[in-house]
């Protein structure tokens, strides 16, 4: 099996293994945006974010949306111990799929669980956010989650390739690793006074048609870069566990 056709098969296949992760994950960003949609609001009635209101809308952000694109369940906590992507990939590279359709249905599910989590956590704290509501319009919001997807796609394929190219602890270290980096980006912005949150948001309302299509041109160029990174990583890489 190959092209097109391949890569929707394994997606599929994956699809209806993980979908209860996947429904889990939707949870999840119903719940974190619930809790941001207060945060931001007590941020416009405040007349502006404090730096504590700052590096949680920040470090939300920036560490739970490149989550958006992974299954909560079981295989994700079974990394470190049982290595499970590793020996899911040993038994694909028995089959006649080309790496390159493993790469891309990987892909792809990711994609589309970002894109179902995603419109899930921003319409949640639109809804959930009566001051959000009458200070920035619906399209000003959507061009803001295009740009903050965006963003999670590329963070997302980073951990794509950790998790296809390396063992289960290795992934586990480097996952933590880029973790706390955010945190410590988050961080730095309160401490200066910045706001990320706040920038994307006054920058998508202001060119709401520049900044998500912006936005969208270096999310696919780090996917396409990524994919081939992937596919030469796992051609290369031991399949031992």
């Amino acid at each position: 099996m190959t092209g097109w056709r391949a890569t929707k098969a394994l997606a599929a296949f994956e699809f209806k293994r993980d979908w209860l992760g996947l429904l889990f994950t939707a949870a999840f960003a119903l719940y974190v945006g619930a809790i941001i949609s207060t945060l931001i609001d007590e941020s416009f009635e405040a007349g502006g974010s404090t730096r504590y209101l700052g590096f949680m809308k920040d470090w939300l952000y920036t560490f739970t949306i490149p989550v958006f694109g992974c299954a909560m369940n079981r295989t994700v906590f079974a990394y470190w111990r049982g290595d499970i992507f590793t020996k899911r990939l040993a038994h694909w590279r028995t089959m006649p799929i080309p790496v390159e359709r493993m790469a891309s249905a990987r892909m792809l599910l990711a994609m589309a669980a970002m894109a179902a989590s995603g419109a899930t956590f921003f319409v949640s704290q639109y809804l959930m956010a009566p001051t959000l509501r009458d200070r920035i319009a619906p399209g000003e919001w959507a061009a803001t989650a295009i740009a903050w997807l965006c963003y999670g796609l590329i963070v997302n394929a980073v951990y794509l390739y950790l998790e296809t190219g390396f063992n289960g602890k290795i992934y586990v270290k480097a996952y933590t690793a880029v973790c706390i980096l955010l945190g410590l980006i988050a961080v730095a912005a309160a401490w200066s006074g910045a706001n990320i949150f706040d920038e994307v948001l006054r920058a998508a309302a202001a060119n709401p048609v520049l900044v998500p299509a912006g936005a969208a041109v270096l999310a696919a160029a780090a996917i396409y870069g990524m994919r081939r990174a992937i596919v030469r990583r796992m051609r290369s890489r031991s399949y031992t566990f």
